[in-house]
């Protein structure tokens, strides 16, 4: 992989940890790696006198994963949590973070999830990523088309799929997962927990690698290259 920059696509703010093994290896080797996150965490609390206060700790739960993943940049369009919709103003920021940055790649969402954010920030992603190729909207920014999408997640029936080795990154997933205090009662751990099991894969060293899938979109001008004999 010879990107020098790429953007993920996050319905919420663990939503990038699924790829974190690649995010921390990419970020070791000088790419920009920058998280679009779109919605707040509103909704994310499990007990209710953490609802008053749970918007403020999942940014401050994403800043220390940004620190721990070595996440250049995050923007957050803050939308409720079970109430992203693809609305104008949202697609706009999108295109708006695209042209700015300008990946050579975007990583999202695939289109098959039980979660509403999750399916809306396929399609959100999915079109910004076009439109910010167009010559339109100018105001957002000069056009930009990321020359390669792939999915990290969602993904059922048959597309060409990578393997990405993560091996030296892999405990990274579970050392950023330890940030996430907020949403250990869903993860079924706890911060002791996911460091010591951070600790056991990275003394392990076991080959550990991460899949994604190539979107339908993408265009492609020469084979891939041949896998290591």
């Amino acid at each position: 992989m010879n990107y020098q920059r790429v953007m993920v696509f996050a319905a919420h703010a663990d939503d990038e940890i699924t790829m974190a093994g690649t995010i921390a290896r990419l970020a070791s080797e000088g790419v920009r790696v920058v998280v679009v996150q779109m919605t707040d965490g509103c909704e994310g609390y499990p007990r209710p006198e953490m609802k008053e206060t749970i918007v403020a700790l999942r940014k401050q739960e994403a800043a220390e994963c940004d620190t721990v993943l070595g996440i250049a940049r995050r923007v957050m369009l803050m939308r409720p949590d079970m109430a992203l919709v693809n609305d104008k103003e949202t697609l706009q920021e999108c295109i708006r973070a695209i042209r700015e940055e300008r990946p050579q790649a975007v990583f999202t969402h695939g289109p098959v999830d039980r979660h509403r954010d999750h399916r809306n920030t396929h399609a959100i992603s999915v079109e910004a990523r076009w439109h910010a190729g167009e010559p339109l909207a100018a105001a957002l920014g000069a056009p930009y088309y990321p020359p390669h999408l792939y999915y990290y997640k969602g993904v059922t029936g048959v597309l060409p799929q990578i393997r990405f080795n993560v091996t030296a990154t892999a405990h990274k997933r579970y050392e950023a997962l330890a940030t996430q205090v907020s949403q250990h009662t869903l993860f079924r751990s706890n911060r002791e927990e996911l460091l010591a099991r951070a600790e056991e894969v990275r003394k392990a060293g076991a080959p550990h690698f991460e899949s994604f899938w190539f979107a339908e979109w993408n265009d492609f001008h020469d084979f891939p290259p041949a896998a290591a004999e």
